[in-house]
């Protein structure tokens, strides 16, 4: 457990870290420097950037989860599920995506458009970028925290990367509009403005009132949802999209469809055998069947290879294998079932070959005839 706690803390400082200072900052006293808010940092973009992509990863695996209402498979040998609920509805995903992409562009231009914005631009980005704040806690509290509990599971990849993402970004943002909320009206009332229509004076005065600035959101948030959900419409999303993407969704807070019981399906999961079976032929290099549980499997080099070397482990260091066989356990099955594409096979294979070629070297050094080894795993002939 402390091995995960470790990770989770690593994770959340890479990607939160300073978004979460940037937000702090906003909020202090000090006068934020002119220049720092007409331009972006180094640091920024990086932050922006991974937020980005970490969201961008979530919504591609989300994708990928069960639709509502379907049930959902367990392992038969070890009671495990096989896939997970997607925890935003895919046929209104577009909305998320869309707002997450309107509340970047909005980001961008009150950096480094500020001083050419008029008012009603202003008002119209920093509303689309409040809108996605709300999206965030509306998330957070739709899938809730629960799975942290099975973090060394790594359940609910796609959860945990969306909630990270929009967490990042939304913090950045909240330090945008802090900062850039008294500059810009510092800004315009520096402006030499006459007007004479006692009227628009008036709502001229009201709307760059720092204490009415608020109100002046919330009035321009019905206008600019409105808008997204026009642009939505024209693409084939119904008016209450903005909803459904949470409500059409199994096992979550918000969800309005019942999750049916799992089906049972034998086998126990095994990424290295679930690349071995999906990827491109040509590439991962099957060999021949395998015995695994008594079950037939396929097999590739790159498998026979990492069984050999667990088997050499196992041998000569019990406790270390143990522990190492708990890591894979725990790690190995939530790996394999989100390689369910030929080119995420591929992927995978690809990224464990240096550990192929260690687990080779390794075998090479301590064993006397190391291809013997490699050659009868998965077969009657191990012992």
């Amino acid at each position: 457990m402390l091995f995960e706690l470790v990770i989770l803390f690593v994770i959340l400082f890479l990607f939160l870290g300073y978004p979460i200072s940037k937000a702090w900052d906003s909020f202090q006293s000090k006068k934020e420097n002119s220049s720092s808010i007409l331009k972006f940092e180094p640091q920024e973009i990086l932050s922006m950037g991974l937020s980005y992509f970490i969201f961008g990863l979530g919504i591609m695996w989300n994708a990928n989860d069960v639709r509502a209402g379907i049930p959902l498979h367990k392992f038969e040998k070890n009671g495990m599920m096989s896939d997970q609920y997607a925890s935003l509805a895919h046929d209104y995903i577009a909305i998320v995506v869309l707002l997450v992409i309107l509340g970047g562009v909005s980001y961008w231009r009150l950096t480094t458009g500020l001083i050419k914005l008029s008012p009603i631009f202003y008002i119209f980005y920093s509303t689309l970028m409040i809108v996605n704040i709300v999206y965030t806690f509306i998330y957070i509290t739709h899938t809730g925290f629960a799975f942290y509990t099975e973090l060394g599971g790594l359940r609910y990849i796609p959860v945990f990367c969306i909630q990270v993402g929009m967490l990042a970004f939304s913090l950045l943002f909240l330090a945008k509009l802090r900062n850039t909320l008294g500059y810009f009206i510092q800004s315009q009332n520096e402006k030499d403005y006459t007007q004479s229509n006692r009227i628009i004076l008036l709502l001229y005065r009201i709307s760059f009132g720092y204490q009415k600035m608020a109100t002046v959101w919330m009035i321009s948030l019905f206008p600019v949802l409105l808008i997204v959900q026009f642009i939505l419409i024209l693409f084939g999303q119904k008016p209450d999209s903005f909803i459904r993407v949470f409500m059409e969704t199994s096992s979550f807070n918000y969800s309005k469809i019942p999750a049916p019981s799992p089906q049972i399906v034998s086998g126990d999961g095994h990424y290295l055998c679930t690349v071995s079976v999906k990827g491109h032929k040509n590439i991962v290099k099957p060999l021949r069947a395998g015995i695994r549980h008594g079950e037939r499997i396929t097999v590739n080099r790159q498998l026979l290879i990492a069984n050999a070397f667990e088997n050499v482990i196992e041998e000569r260091v019990p406790k270390c294998h143990k522990v190492i066989r708990n890591f894979y356990d725990k790690y190995g099955y939530p790996i394999s079932k989100h390689i369910n594409t030929k080119w995420s096979a591929d992927f995978v294979y690809i990224l464990m070959k240096p550990l192929e070629w260690f687990f080779l070297f390794v075998l090479y050094t301590v064993d006397k005839n190391p291809e013997n080894r490699i050659h009868i795993q998965y077969s009657e002939l191990r012992k």
